[in-house]
């Protein structure tokens, strides 16, 4: 083990189906670590007992429960056994164990949640899975007001402070962008280390699509939910535009034809009621919001 480890570190990793690359990312991390902890997600292969040959303390779920559990668990974990530090990486070999000692000087210095960011080998990332890291990129800083450069990154490490005061509840890959928002909430100490990330062809048991648009979807709802007037305000005042540009239309007709859209106004009518709706809506959430926060 690493003269890095001193203080208490667990490295950890959820693993579904990774029987190929398991052991040796977790040969690899037992040199930076004080434990190797795998949450064997109710695979299928031999993830689980090529993990414990390998060294790692196995925890089974006994079926698939996604992603956002096997880090809520891990984290757990990480809290009844007293990490100072705990690390998280992907089990697909995605991340290089090697980058660990970037994360624990960054918690040594003082931060709470340290991101690995891929934006230096930019453009070694496949241009679709850019693409779809830039989006949700772009609306977890919205949901946390913050303006990091890599927030889909899986490879992080978390300071005891964080470990205890993380609360999550997502159970899919959103947990990613809860995490910041929460971190942010509880006033957490982020910042970013820079990494090198290796794509496969199998690495990943997920389907890309359908996975972005299920985290995008779940990080509008966290949106929605955690700030409800910008949301619904940004909806309401697109609305309301389209309802203007109607309206004005209708006007302009009845001026030079003498004619009445009646379609065309009713459908100005409907946009600007559809709008003003929903602005009142994040209103009144928003209230909610900051009374219950308060709470």
């Amino acid at each position: 083990m690493g003269e890095l480890s001193s203080p208490k570190v667990l490295v950890a990793m959820p693993a579904y189906n990774e029987e190929k690359y398991i052991g040796s990312v977790v040969l690899q991390a037992r040199r930076y670590a004080d434990e190797v902890m795998v949450v064997d997600d109710g695979s299928t292969d031999q993830t689980a007992q090529i993990a414990e040959l390998a060294g790692a303390t196995v925890i089974r779920h006994g079926e698939n429960k996604g992603y956002g559990v096997a880090i809520q668990r891990i984290i757990a974990e990480a809290e009844k056994g007293g990490a100072d530090t705990l690390v998280l990486l992907d089990a697909d070999s995605q991340h290089d164990p090697n980058d660990i000692p970037s994360f624990l000087k960054a918690i040594s210095a003082g931060n709470d949640l340290v991101i690995g960011c891929r934006k230096i080998q930019r453009d070694a990332i496949p241009l679709w899975r850019r693409a779809g890291q830039n989006v949700l990129l772009f609306l977890t800083n919205i949901l946390s007001r913050g303006k990091l450069s890599d927030t889909e990154s899986g490879f992080r490490a978390f300071s005891r402070k964080a470990v205890s005061q993380l609360k999550l509840k997502e159970s899919g890959m959103a947990v990613s962008a809860e995490t910041i928002s929460v971190a942010t909430a509880q006033g957490l100490k982020i910042t970013e280390v820079p990494i090198m990330a290796i794509y496969t062809r199998d690495g990943s048991t997920l389907n890309p699509i359908r996975h972005g648009f299920g985290v995008f979807n779940r990080v509008l709802v966290m949106i929605s939910e955690r700030r409800p007037l910008l949301f619904f305000g940004l909806f309401g005042g697109i609305f309301m535009v389209l309802g203007i540009i109607a309206g004005v239309m209708v006007v302009q007709t009845l001026g030079e034809r003498q004619i009445l859209q009646t379609g065309t106004a009713l459908l100005s009518m409907l946009f600007l009621t559809i709008g003003l709706l929903s602005v009142f809506t994040g209103i009144i959430l928003d209230v909610l919001v900051r009374r219950l926060s308060r709470k």
